[in-house]
């Protein structure tokens, strides 16, 4: 599988994953410019069993990333490699992490002003924490 292009929420199908000329990630309508493609690396974690996956700006080479304390999702020059939790064809991003007594994940999620947090979330992520590739 691979998850190259632009990120179209599932929420809200006419927003998709993007960077900001100041270096935020954000929701944006649709415009097909290098800001809003993705280049995305996986591996999977054997002794986890998990699939992750790292994404590379095309724009600026830059990946994105989080900040768990402040709850942000921001763009570093340091590859981070996150969750992937799929549901059916759909998938969300979430910050890994190695405790086995909490089932919770920070996920990736859009809210209706078009900014991209993180959030704790437990169970499968909901449909503003779902993305797909955009059918071009």
């Amino acid at each position: 599988m691979t998850i190259n292009g632009v990120l179209v929420n599932v929420h809200n199908p006419a927003l998709v994953l993007a960077m900001t000329k100041d270096g935020k990630v954000e929701g944006q309508s649709v415009n097909h410019s290098e800001n809003q493609r993705w280049f995305g690396q996986f591996k999977y974690d054997t002794t986890t069993e998990t699939h992750l996956w790292s994404a590379q700006n095309r724009d600026t080479g830059n990946y994105l990333s989080w900040n768990v304390l402040l709850m942000q999702v921001l763009m570093s020059d340091t590859q981070h490699w996150w969750k992937l939790a799929f549901v059916g064809e759909n998938f969300g991003f979430q910050v890994p992490h190695a405790s086995k007594d909490d089932d919770s994940y920070y996920t990736l999620e859009l809210e209706d002003d078009a900014s991209v947090i993180l959030k704790k979330h437990t169970g499968e992520p909901i449909s503003r924490q779902l993305w797909n590739t955009l059918k071009e």
